[in-house]
């Protein structure tokens, strides 16, 4: 057996059958344009074939009874009129009818009569008319041969089509697959390998929080040591998340989140960042619990995401705003900076990875936070979008609201 994941097989599969799919579907469009254009070529050159014959049969005609092979010729004067042997009976009166608009010219008529179809040709000759008629019978049986012979040709194609988009899509996203593979790995044991310093982080913060607390340290220490046993617990959430994402057999399970809550913690857990830059946070609801169906950490990573990238965009002095509020159905988060903004044209290159201007606030940047943010959003059935106009930049994560103070889950 391979030694890809079920899940990463399940993703190859699904893939190859889109491939697939969209492979026959082209073939059966092609198919369908190629028979209709030879249908209409065929049909033409038929009835420019039939035209010919009629024409060449009234201009040799001398007499009804030798007319060309599956034609009948039809002679009308002052004495009465004769035809071909085997002419059908059902067609004298239709003919007579014809012969009376006759010119000098060769008029061509097409009669349906009962099952069958005939072409009739009809011109004024010195005193009297001739008529060609010819049976279309033969070549319509002709054509419907070639149309079911054309059919079944594209049935099979059709088939070897998608065998062929099979393999072909099976080989394509091998690479792929591939790539996935490698990514969960890596992945899965970066987590693991951050796990076990981060559970030894962890605990010798609460030990030197119970330490602390113990001796009887200043407010602003217990405060800075509890913040460090808080952002260690938020970052062992983070490592869980990664394990979970890695493993393809898990699926991404969703709760009720207070995002209110959320961004009062975020704010809480940026006041140092903001501090050392200089930068005032201000945080304010609409209302308190404001639900919304997510990631308790997920939710968390998005709003520290648009919170530090606000923090690092404001100038000394100057002030983040982070603003909760239901609107109709969906919950918002809008975190505003006092920066320079972001011009119109580049407000989706910025949600791209690796999208940076290098170092802000003394610290290196490579443009994750907001591409992650956007995925977070997507995940969760929202969007990220910047709001035009203003001083600053602001994001808005929407997402989509829950009803009730604090709904419950099946």
């Amino acid at each position: 057996m391979s030694g890809r994941p079920i899940g990463d097989e399940a993703l190859v599969r699904k893939a190859a059958r889109s491939v697939a799919a969209q492979v026959t579907v082209l073939v059966a469009v092609a198919m369908v344009v190629l028979v209709a254009l030879v249908t209409l070529v065929v049909v033409r050159a038929q009835a420019g074939a039939a035209d010919d014959l009629l024409r060449s049969a009234i201009a040799t005609a001398d007499d009804v009874g030798d007319p060309p092979a599956g034609t009948w010729l039809v002679m009308a004067g002052r004495h009465g009129s004769s035809s071909s042997p085997g002419l059908p009976a059902e067609l004298v009166a239709e003919l007579a009818k014809l012969r009376g608009g006759a010119t000098g010219e060769v008029r061509l008529t097409t009669l349906e009569r009962g099952d069958g179809e005939y072409r009739v040709a009809t011109e004024l000759v010195g005193a009297g008319q001739v008529q060609a008629v010819l049976d279309l019978t033969t070549t319509r049986e002709a054509r419907t041969r070639m149309l079911q012979t054309m059919a079944v040709a594209s049935a099979l194609g059709l088939v070897f089509a998608g065998l062929l988009g099979l393999f072909i899509g099976r080989r394509a996203v091998a690479p792929l697959a591939q790539a996935l593979t490698l990514q969960r790995a890596f992945v899965a044991d970066a987590g693991h390998e951050l796990r076990t310093p981060l559970t030894l982080l962890s605990t010798r913060a609460q030990m030197l929080d119970r330490t602390l607390r113990r001796h009887g340290s200043s407010d602003e220490v217990l405060r800075d040591a509890h913040g460090v046993v808080e952002d260690s617990k938020r970052l062992g959430d983070v490592i869980d998340d990664l394990l979970v994402a890695a493993d393809p057999r898990g699926t991404e399970e969703h709760e009720p989140v207070d995002l209110a809550a959320i961004a009062e913690e975020v704010a809480d857990s940026a006041q140092a960042h903001a501090e050392q830059a200089g930068v005032r946070v201000r945080r304010t609801a609409d209302e308190e619990g404001l639900w919304i169906l997510g990631s308790v950490s997920a939710v968390r990573r998005a709003t520290m995401a648009l919170v530090d990238n606000a923090i690092d965009h404001t100038p000394r002095g100057g002030e983040v705003r982070i603003i909760v509020r239901r609107q109709r159905r969906e919950v918002i988060l809008a975190v505003s900076d006092a920066g320079p903004g972001i011009a119109p044209e580049a407000a989706q290159r910025v949600l791209r990875r690796f999208d940076s201007s290098g170092r802000r606030g003394g610290r290196a940047h490579y443009g994750l936070g907001l591409a992650l943010t956007h995925d977070v959003a997507n995940r969760l059935g929202g969007q990220l979008r910047l709001v035009p106009g203003g001083p600053g930049a602001t994001f808005e994560l929407v997402l989509p609201g829950l009803d009730g103070r604090r709904p419950s889950v099946r």
